[in-house]
């Protein structure tokens, strides 16, 4: 709302010319109703404009300039806290904006309020920056005392900057598909090259490690992750990606689907044209439809569902000028947290609900039930798409067709929508996992997720299910720098002795399904697929030839064995292979290392006595 000339910085003038400002401003907002536009704000004294408003939106600030508004806006503001909540590897502080209207800085009085708890995190691609300046400009209106009835909404937790040395490496270059900053904007990836939207689950960064701890701490009930979309050339400023049922919860989906809706028809009343995330299915053939869905768990709009949470994954259009996507971030924000007064109790109700649900499926006395390891597309939806007219040209660089847009022009389609997902893996749910010790790999991602784990503290004798695997296939090159990995996977039910310090992973918890994705080998992004525990398809000992022949030379006097290996022989690939002859006879003897192959996480089919 519209501040008076002391919330500005101001001081205050006289009774007419107050009279006259009003009069301006309600012939603004008529205006503005008239077009489907929310009234506009009174201008912002120059002291208090965000950088990035001071430049005139040709610049973003500094990560220390970013610092630096934010403290002079937390001693103005009360309710504004500034928390650091780790170091990134070059020694930046990871900062985090706590706001409450109640001064609820600490997880445990948040929750006692009773408001949602929302996580907005800006920057996980540091070029991609119009989250952080939409809530510098957010914070600022707060502070000077425009729509104070926002703080009713939520306690919000805003990170300013999430890949914060990304944040540093400036350059007009880092982005050449988007529209400003035209002065320079960060880079995409952390100082040594990873892109933290691909480190939700496995963790492999201090960044994800440092935001998942503070996931943890404080279990905020919605995520907002701000991005900047590439590709087509369209008429919406503002894209969403929405993880949906059945990958989201049912209570959560429910309340996400009420309420939405009204956020987006808010949005667009504000003159900010929105709509799904579009990703063409086919590179240069609109008319073959859009993929909105950014599902596997390395992705945030993956990662919360697990947890029992929403999460909207804000995707502004690259090719509109910084100016207009920052005001439409700026205004969804607005939008969020209005409708967030009303329902925000709702959403709480909704997670905890969802959250029961996971802990009741997983206890040792539950009904047999499903865990969904990977999902594949639902059938296609339809929707209308305002596009840009597009001519299709052969490129003489890549020898490929590709899109030429004509910017300002239109041709929407309606188009097939693949939207939501349903399960392409599931498993029986296990009443919980047992972990071998001896992998740091997996005990310290599970301690870093924050699940519930304890360790056997005497050996014992359990029913499991074990995981063996073969024919691995690796990727050709390397990904996030490491090498992924698809086995085959052969399951069976065996009685095995575990020793003292194995790990127990309860299935009667509400983060469970984190475990799910870590620990089954088909998930999509388990610490298996991405090659952290590969060292199991390696024999670590080796038989010289001589032995290996005097033991095959005994073998073949059964005349069974003399019949399975001249079977083998007539695969012609395999007689002329002498690695592939020498592991076949050297996996007979007794000096095989019976462990090769075998993944160290058991399925527990009953749970063991807890201590």
């Amino acid at each position: 709302m519209p501040g008076s000339g002391t919330e500005l910085g101001r001081p205050g003038t006289g009774r007419a010319r107050r009279r006259a400002a009003v009069a301006v401003l309600a012939g603004l907002a008529l205006a503005g109703a008239a077009h489907g536009q929310a009234p506009p704000e009174a201008p912002v004294a120059p002291d208090w404009r965000t950088p990035a408003e001071a430049a005139g939106y040709e610049a973003t600030p500094s990560y220390a300039e970013t610092l630096a508004y934010l403290a002079r806006l937390a001693a103005r503001l009360p309710e504004l806290s500034l928390e650091s909540f780790g170091v990134s590897p070059q020694g930046r502080p990871l900062t985090v904006a706590i706001l409450s209207k109640e001064r609820a800085f600490t997880p445990a009085a948040a929750r006692a309020t009773g408001k949602p708890i929302v996580l907005i995190e800006n920057g996980i691609h540091a070029g991609e920056i119009d989250g952080k300046d939409a809530c510098l400009e957010l914070l600022r209106d707060l502070a000077l005392g425009r729509q104070r009835e926002l703080l009713d909404a939520a306690t919000l937790l805003v990170v300013p900057v999430y890949n914060v040395d990304g944040h540093e490496r400036v350059s007009p270059w880092n982005r050449p598909n988007q529209d400003g900053p035209v002065r320079g904007m960060g880079f995409r990836t952390t100082a040594d090259g990873h892109d933290l939207n691909r480190d939700w689950l496995k963790l492999e960064t201090p960044e994800a490690r440092a935001l998942v701890g503070l996931v943890n701490r404080w279990r905020p009930h919605l995520d907002v992750d701000v991005h900047v979309t590439d590709g087509v050339d369209l008429a919406w400023v503002f894209t969403y990606g929405l993880a949906e049922a059945p990958r989201l919860p049912a209570p959560v989906d429910a309340w996400l689907q009420a309420r939405w809706p009204g956020v987006v028809a808010a949005l667009e009343r504000a003159g900010h044209g929105a709509g799904p995330y579009v990703s063409l299915v086919a590179e240069a053939d609109p008319a073959q439809g859009i993929d909105s869905r950014v599902g596997e768990p390395r992705f945030s709009t993956g990662y919360f569902p697990l947890r029992n949470r929403p999460v909207v994954l804000v995707e502004t259009h690259a090719r509109k000028p910084y100016r207009q996507r920052v005001a439409a971030v700026r205004a969804f924000l607005g939008a969020l947290l209005e409708d967030l007064r009303a329902s925000g109790p709702a959403l709480v109700a909704a997670v905890e609900e969802a959250e029961r649900a996971t802990v009741a499926r997983g206890r040792p006395d539950a009904p047999p039930s499903e865990v969904v390891v990977a999902w594949r597309a639902a059938e296609p939806e339809r929707i209308r798409v305002p596009f840009s007219d597009w001519t299709v040209e052969r490129s003489s660089a890549t020898g490929r067709d590709f899109l030429r847009f004509r910017p300002g022009t239109g041709r929407a389609l309606e188009v097939p929508w693949l939207r939501r997902d349903v399960p392409a893996v599931a498993l029986p749910r296990p009443r919980g996992y047992l972990v071998l010790p001896g992998w740091p790999a997996i005990e310290s991602r599970l301690a870093d997720h924050g699940l519930v784990v304890e360790r056997l503290p005497e050996g014992r004798e359990l029913e499991v299910e074990t995981m063996r695997l073969s024919g691995p296939v690796f990727a050709a090159r390397p990904y996030q720098g490491r090498t992924r990995v698809t086995p085959e996977v052969l399951r069976a039910r065996e009685r095995r002795a575990l020793p003292a310090g194995t790990l127990w992973v309860p299935a009667d918890q509400p983060d469970f399904e984190v475990a799910v994705q870590l620990l089954e080998p088909e998930a999509p992004d388990s610490l298996l697929a991405w090659g952290f525990l590969s060292t199991v398809f390696e024999n670590k000992e080796y038989i010289d030839t001589w032995r290996l022949e005097d033991f095959a030379l005994r073998a073949l006097a059964d005349p069974a064995v003399a019949a399975e290996w001249s079977r083998a022989l007539e695969d012609e690939a395999f007689a002329a292979d002498s690695r592939a002859r020498y592991l076949w006879w050297f996996r007979r003897t007794p000096h095989w290392d019976r462990t090769v192959g075998e993944l160290p996480v058991l399925r527990a089919l009953e749970a063991p006595a807890r201590p």
